[in-house]
C-alpha cells in the first residue's frame, strides 16, 4: 500500500511532468521550478486524492517543502478522523 508521501510524490510527478527521482521530501515546489498552473493542478489533485482542502493562496504553499505539504495532509486527515 502506498504511503501518503508516495502518493504526493506521484501526484507532483504526474502533474508537473518531472521524474519521480527528482522529487524528495526536502524539495520545495519552487526549487522544482513548477509552473503556477501546474502548482494549482497539483493542489487540486492532492485535494481530490485525500478529500481535503489546501489553500493555494498561502504563500508558504510554493516555498514549503514536500515534507511540510505531507505533514499538512496528515494533519487534515487526522482531524477528519477525530
Amino acid at each position: 500500500m502506498a504511503t501518503i508521501e508516495d502518493k504526493v510524490i506521484e501526484i507532483i510527478a504526474r502533474e508537473s511532468g518531472l521524474e519521480r527521482t527528482k522529487i524528495s521530501a526536502g524539495s520545495t515546489l519552487k526549487d522544482l521550478e513548477i509552473a503556477s498552473l501546474d502548482f494549482v493542478q497539483i493542489m487540486f489533485a492532492i485535494e481530490e486524492e485525500f478529500k481535503i482542502y489546501l489553500p493555494t493562496n498561502d504563500p508558504r504553499a510554493e516555498t514549503g517543502t514536500v515534507a511540510s505539504l505531507i505533514a499538512e495532509i496528515e494533519r487534515q486527515i487526522a482531524a477528519k478522523s477525530a
